[in-house]
């Protein structure tokens, strides 16, 4: 009778533990949770400030992927590309969420971009394309690599994808000219 009575108190000492134990992660979720949606405001407001993202960083939640990233986007806002190119590279390195390295690889392609180093942006915008292949902004930088360096990628420029798709005669007979002379049948 006495075991039981230890093994009752034991699962009531157990079952307080672990209802304060959750408490405690359901605060810390909803705290970080509040943090990071005020950075993401904040970034967003173009108010720079990296307190939000530094405290967010303390939780016992923390996503560090989702900090560097948002981090990075805060240094390159603020002008700081070696820094934004750390926290991207972090990113990258750390966070197992293919989106945000998507989104990290283009954003470091943009940053390449800014420092005159095509090649680089072009690795960028083609690992970002390879994660996601529909990634339109991704490919309209990297045709624009293409034509606006183009002595930086001999022989590139002229597989781009620039070139409009030819229309059929019966569609383009009651279309203006090249001039603009001739008038549309109305």
């Amino acid at each position: 009778m006495k075991v039981f009575d230890t093994l009752r108190k034991l699962r009531m000492i157990m079952l307080i533990l672990g209802g304060l134990c959750l408490s405690y992660g359901i605060y810390q979720k909803y705290w970080y949770s509040d943090l990071v949606r005020k950075a993401v405001e904040s970034i967003e407001a173009n108010r720079l400030d990296e307190q939000y993202l530094e405290e967010a960083k303390k939780g016992l939640f923390s996503s560090d992927g989702l900090i560097a990233y948002n981090m990075g986007v805060r240094s390159y806002r603020a002008n700081n590309l070696k820094k934004a190119g750390e926290h991207f590279y972090e990113v990258i390195r750390n966070s197992h969420n293919s989106s945000r390295k998507k989104y990290a690889y283009y954003n470091l392609g943009n940053i390449f971009v800014e420092l005159e180093l095509p090649q680089k942006a072009a690795e960028m915008y083609k690992e970002s394309l390879r994660l996601d292949p529909k990634n339109w902004e991704s490919k309209y930088n990297l045709e624009r690599l293409y034509v606006f360096f183009q002595e930086a990628f001999p022989g590139e420029g002229q597989q781009t994808s620039l070139d409009q798709e030819p229309g059929d005669e019966k569609s383009d007979k009651g279309q203006r000219g090249v001039t603009g002379a001739e008038k549309p049948d109305i």
